[in-house]
């Protein structure tokens, strides 16, 4: 198909639907707009007819709204050529290559409502672990950003951070495919800033970003979350000393349950590796430095196992960043992301050599208010929340039932949340605004026509407006169980303070399991979903 161009911009191309995407700026939304069009390859197009008026002149396109799209027809020798034009306000992303899971040479076109196109070159690759999996389809993508030799080069976009590495999250199994960006901006509006912050300079321990639409070649891919990545520049941990090989900072991602949950005595680590236990080393990477250091991360775990309870009250916020840590409670509590249990979970030390407390980092924030993480179910049973103690790791764990003013700080803390942030009103509105922002610009058909019933989602039907409806339901729901939790913590039930057993069954939350449970079941490590 030609390339269609919008006042001198090109514009992506759906093969599926045979449509154009052009985005405007929002204040042209519901306007009549006046565009040029033309081709690239004009002289192999003839008689180009837009919304039935020639391109030869200005084109005027009446209340250009959602679910909107305009007719082009032209002629190439006998062929006649039908294709459509539909506008958007959001950004949109080209990604021009071939890719798959090593990184590929490629373009990167990013078009902004109103501003001349960015165009620029970048290594990409397919990224993800559950998510990278050969019978997956709207794939998550990694772009680092070079310049024609082949160097690094740093983008800004949009207010966020300028740096060469960028994330394209597909919010591959989410049914509202902006859970993970919604969850981030909350964390990222009420949590407490690491203990080593600067007052002057916020720390986002999170990963921020801004929906876009992408397309991958001449295929429409959908809705899009541009997000910065888990790095040392985002948590602005000091950097190991290029000269004599020190160390300071340090970061961990987990991708399991066993160490990463607390519970279970961390192997030996070798600081040649790039992965440790449930771990993989972020910073310093091995390719970087080598050895790295998991030291500190393994101490801090030992400490959590080994200590007395005595010792574990007193010195546990020596090794851990406790108001950042309780704020991670009570966030995951309030969105349900059962997969953030220890799994998933980024741990960073600042400087080992000042301090050796570890902060958690969120991350992979996608299977929350309700959603499960492979849409089968779709949904998790709001019934079967109370079952669940809201105890994330051991060390929630051992301070909840150790230390009674543990509990009434974390109580003290959600009431004082629940007045605003958390209050029901403004986490809604948060999944609403989004709701409004991808809908009302024809996103959200758009997603639903290229990905409704694809087995990424169970073969399930993509629908924003019903899934809108179930968050609201869902966070009625859970708000008042919460409330009810941390009104009266200790109905928890089933929860045992000895060290569970290799060969016990134990939900995300480190809580024995009955022969009536169903939902996720851990058992030496590994994750299964029993009906």
């Amino acid at each position: 198909m030609g390339q269609l161009m919008v006042n001198g911009t090109w514009v992506g191309y759906d093969k599926h639907t045979e449509t154009y995407l052009a985005t405007i700026p929002h204040e042209q939304w519901g306007e009549d707009l006046s565009a040029t069009i033309t081709m690239t390859d004009s002289t192999a197009w003839e008689n180009i007819m837009v919304n039935g008026q020639s391109a030869d002149s200005l084109v005027i396109f009446e209340n250009v709204g959602p679910e909107k799209s305009y007719a082009i027809t032209a002629n190439i020798g006998d062929s006649i050529i039908n294709a459509k034009l539909a506008f958007t306000y959001l950004p949109v992303m080209h990604l021009i290559g071939v890719f798959g899971y090593e990184l590929q040479a490629g373009t990167v076109v990013l078009q902004q409502p109103g501003m001349e196109p960015e165009v620029m070159d970048a290594n990409i690759k397919w990224r993800g672990n559950s998510t990278n999996q050969p019978f997956k389809h709207k794939r998550n993508y990694r772009l680092n950003f070079v310049n024609k030799k082949g160097e690094k080069v740093n983008r800004r976009f949009f207010s966020l951070r300028k740096d060469d590495d960028w994330i394209l999250d597909a919010g591959q199994t989410d049914l509202f495919r902006l859970r993970n960006l919604i969850a981030a901006e909350l964390w990222d509006d009420f949590a407490t800033q690491p203990y080593y912050a600067d007052e002057d300079d916020k720390i986002h321990t999170c990963s921020r970003g801004e929906v876009v639409e992408v397309f991958l070649n001449d295929e429409y891919v959908g809705i899009y979350n541009l997000c910065e990545p888990i790095d040392q520049r985002q948590l602005q941990v000091r950097r190991f000393d290029t000269e004599t090989g020190e160390i300071h900072g340090g970061i961990w991602k987990s991708y399991g349950w066993d160490e990463a949950s607390f519970w279970y005595q961390p192997p030996p680590y070798d600081n040649t590796l790039p992965e440790w236990g449930d771990f993989e080393l972020v910073y310093p990477k091995i390719e970087d430095l080598c050895p790295s250091d998991y030291s500190t991360l393994y101490d801090a775990i030992d400490f959590v196992i080994n200590s007395s309870d005595s010792a574990f009250v007193e010195q546990v916020s020596d090794y851990i960043d406790m108001p950042v840590f309780n704020d991670y409670v009570l966030f995951m509590n309030v969105i349900t992301a059962f997969d953030l249990a220890g799994k998933n979970l980024i741990w960073a030390v600042y400087d080992k050599q000042e301090d050796k407390k570890i902060t958690p980092v969120m991350w992979d924030l996608d299977s929350t208010t309700g959603q499960n993480f492979n849409d089968d179910p779709p949904h998790l049973d709001p019934a079967d929340y109370e079952a669940w103690p809201k105890l994330p790791t051991k060390i929630a764990f051992r301070l909840f039932w150790l230390n009674p003013d543990y509990r009434g700080q974390l109580a003290k803390r959600y009431f004082t949340l629940r007045k605003d942030i958390f209050s029901y009103d403004s986490l809604i509105g948060r999944y609403d605004s989004y709701y409004q922002k991808i809908n009302n610009c024809g996103a959200t058909k758009r997603e639903e026509r290229r990905w409704s019933g694809d087995p990424d989602i169970a073969d399930l039907p993509l629908d924003f407006a019903n899934e809108l409806e179930f968050i609201k339901e869902w966070m009625q729901q859970h708000l008042d169980y919460l409330d009810g939790f941390f009104n009266d913590p200790l109905v928890v039930r089933n929860v045992r303070s000895d060290s569970p057993a290799q060969n016990m069954e134990f939900n995300p939350f480190g809580e024995r399991t009955s022969a009536s449970y169903r939902g996720i079941v851990i058992t030496k490590g590994r994750k299964s979903l029993r009906h």
